[in-house]
């Protein structure tokens, strides 16, 4: 079973979210912010991170970076998402926060399993 950890402060979106993934056959834990999720990515070495980008204490830019240095984790893919409407550069001065892709909230939930499946596959192998 894949895992799926969803890292944002709104506990009702990550509550609607949890419940959407499991019916999808994901795995799902969570995180409130950056700091904690970067603490459960090292615990739970998930498939794939979703992630706010606007959160208390350490935000998803912070996060991702934080993914990237881990050697074992670097290349787990990380979906963001933002409710901002304002334009969120992805950049500093050492280059690229390399995201897998980055959604506008309210996200539209076929959508967003859309690339989710393109990233790591179906929650569990359905038979054909």
């Amino acid at each position: 079973m894949k895992t799926i950890l969803v890292v944002d402060d709104e506990y009702g979106l990550v509550e609607t979210l949890t419940e959407l993934l499991q019916s999808e056959g994901y795995r799902v834990v969570s995180a409130a912010n950056g700091q904690d999720g970067l603490e459960r990515v090292k615990q739970e070495k998930p498939d794939l991170v979703l992630t706010d980008f606007m959160m208390p204490l350490s935000n998803g830019r912070d996060l991702v970076r934080g993914i990237r240095a881990l050697p074992e984790l670097a290349s787990t893919p990380v979906i963001m998402m933002t409710a901002s409407t304002r334009t969120v550069a992805l950049t500093d001065e050492r280059g690229t926060v390399e995201v897998a892709s980055f959604l506008r909230k309210p996200v539209a939930w076929e959508r967003l399993l859309e690339g989710i499946v393109k990233l790591i596959g179906p929650g569990v192998e359905r038979p054909a």
